[in-house]
């Protein structure tokens, strides 16, 4: 992991990093949350970059971290919901103030595209509130720079190069699905998050979390990992889930962007064989904005983001996938995802 000097972290507390061919500008404030910005970054693929004099005098800073500094006042009349995890966020349609556990994250308050994150104490770097905090600041962060989060694996089928993407909540069968089509052969970017971006009519997604994440279950029924690779435990994660770093592991190539032709919908089911079912191109796009909820709570990049799903779903083919045990064999669960891929893959 590369170390940080804090003698230059506190003469300048502004860190420029490069992801999916865009840039984010952090003014981390101090030292602490410099340190809390470098370490979360560094497990994602952000490239932390020299900053060019044109860059570092840019006066708007995607995200600014506050500490020691009251954070502004909710308006408690505003239009309220639930946030995944707990917490909860505040809206007027222009301005949104996320509050996780005592800090505050908001974005829309002031001119710019700026995302403002108040801490009022420092946390633990394996806190999990920390880590839901840079997350939630990051992905609204990114969202302004027109690159949107889906939680998704993704893959690329090695004969007809056909970018595959299987998408589910946590707890669906994705991870282990893609480990097994990386087992197989398969070219990979990531097993969970990635970010979406429609240029020139064309939706590409990126891979964002560098390592792996499985839980003892998929370990235990995966011969090759055993034989292969050791994992760590997630400190600041989920307590259930091990990591491990791909690239050392598989033989398959690491591809840092695919352009998805095809899209399962996955879900564990307790049978034996599993089952696939074609999808609309309608039933497609309202699954991706299940599985999106951003696209409608973040109203001022609701329009940007709808059309990157709208754009995902007319260039891809989505399918409904009963995940059985059968995927539990790499061979089988290649075959598998490979026919439908080709089958029905857009031109």
């Amino acid at each position: 992991m590369m170390q940080l000097s804090y003698e230059a972290i506190d003469a300048g507390r502004r860190l420029i990093y490069e992801v999916a061919g865009q840039q984010i500008v952090v003014d981390a404030g101090d030292s602490w949350a410099a340190e809390v910005v470098e370490k979360f970054f560094s497990g994602w693929y952000l490239t932390l970059s020299n900053p060019s004099p044109a860059s570092h005098s840019r006066d708007a800073a995607d995200i600014i971290f506050n500490r020691d500094v009251t954070a502004p006042i909710i308006p408690r009349s505003w239009s309220r919901f639930e946030i995944a995890g707990g917490g909860a966020c505040w809206s007027n349609g222009r301005t949104s103030y996320v509050e996780l556990e005592g800090s505050v994250i908001a974005y829309g308050h002031a001119p710019g595209d700026t995302v403002e994150v108040w801490i009022p104490k420092p946390l633990a770097v394996t806190s999990p509130a920390l880590t839901r905090i840079v997350t939630y600041a990051l992905s609204a962060a990114l969202r302004r720079r027109r690159l949107f989060e889906l939680h998704s694996g993704a893959v690329i089928e090695p004969q007809s190069e056909t970018g595959v993407l299987i998408i589910g909540p946590s707890g669906s069968g994705k991870s282990t699905l893609t480990v097994q089509l990386a087992t197989a052969g398969w070219s990979f970017l990531t097993d969970d998050v990635l970010v979406l971006n429609l240029a020139n009519a064309r939706v590409t997604a990126w891979p964002m979390r560098r390592s792996f994440a499985i839980t003892s279950e998929t370990y235990a029924s995966s011969s090759f990992l055993q034989n292969t690779t050791s994992l760590d435990y997630l400190q600041n994660q989920f307590a259930d889930k091990r990591q491990f770093t791909p690239h050392t592991t598989f033989a398959s190539n690491f591809r840092d962007r695919s352009v998805p032709a095809a899209l399962f919908f996955t879900e564990l089911a307790n049978v034996e064989c599993s089952g696939v079912t074609r999808l609309t191109t309608a039933e497609t796009m309202s699954r991706l904005i299940r599985m999106n909820p951003w696209c409608c709570y973040d109203r001022s990049t609701a329009s940007e983001h709808l059309a990157t799903l709208s754009g995902l779903a007319s260039q891809s083919t989505g399918y409904s996938l009963l995940a059985g045990r059968d995927l539990l064999e790499p061979q089988i669960a290649a075959d598998l995802l490979a026919r439908y891929a080709q089958a029905g893959r857009k031109q």
